[in-house]
């Protein structure tokens, strides 16, 4: 099991019952204390937890959950509408693009099925609907289990479909996105979607409305340095920021 795979069952069980420990840990993934005590490290400099003696508990964050889905979707809609135009562009016709569920890439899937000839992957049920209505487009609808607020799917059985697909993109909406600490997302489970995308694909386009600037969230999904292009809205347009240039000072 890779340490991002162990990382994120270490969040999930942490969420479950408030504290873990390195001995339990190295006998639940059968690897040394020592290894244990490494991700135990990693996870609390990415602020997912806090060390104790003999293992972590969560840490102490004032962070609010994100509103309903339902009225995320009436949120800034003309700047996301924006942002899904300017990525739009950044996807050359033919592609492969691997899409995770947010209100953002659902603005973006309109601009892509209105262009046509593309091929989505998704675990967003609106996305994949929306793309099967375009003109010369396949899409495929990542199994697993659906959420109670997002319509989209989660879980082990999307995980492990992500995995049997290579993307030329991975078009990503987090909740926040912090210079220090990367991209990042309310929900475990929506993270692991974002972050499988995103190795199976060849880059990563990072859509982000910018009252999600410098907003740290939960859950880690990438560091800035792993983002290939940033599409924010800026002065009532959108633009795209290449890798290597994002400072996300203004």
């Amino acid at each position: 099991m890779w340490s991002h795979e162990r990382q994120a069952k270490i969040l999930e069980k942490l969420t479950l019952d408030s504290k873990v420990s390195t001995v339990e840990l190295a006998e639940t993934f059968g690897i040394s204390r020592e290894t244990a005590r490494r991700d135990l490290m990693e996870m609390e400099q990415s602020g997912h937890l806090r060390r104790v003696h003999g293992g972590a508990v969560p840490a102490i964050t004032g962070i609010d959950p994100e509103p309903p889905f339902s009225l995320r979707l009436e949120q800034f809609a003309e700047q996301k509408d924006a942002i899904g135009r300017a990525a739009c562009d950044l996807v050359p016709q033919g592609s492969t693009c691997f899409i995770d569920a947010g209100t953002t890439t659902i603005a973006f899937a309109r601009h892509l099925a209105a262009r046509g000839n593309i091929r989505v992957i998704t675990n967003s049920i609106e996305i994949a609907q929306i793309i099967a209505g375009g003109r010369d487009t396949e899409t495929l609808l990542l199994g697993g289990r659906p959420h109670t607020d997002v319509p989209a799917t989660y879980g082990e059985l999307t995980l492990s479909e992500i995995d049997r697909f290579h993307g030329d993109f991975a078009v990503i909406s987090p909740v926040g996105l912090h210079l220090a600490r990367g991209a990042s997302d309310y929900e475990l489970h929506e993270a692991e979607i974002a972050r499988a995308m995103m190795r199976r694909s060849k880059e990563c386009v990072m859509l982000c409305h910018s009252s999600k600037i410098g907003i740290e969230s939960r859950v880690g999904i990438c560091r800035i340095d792993e983002i290939d292009h940033l599409v924010v809205d800026r002065s009532g347009e959108a633009i795209s920021i290449p890798r290597g240039t994002l400072h996300l000072a203004d």
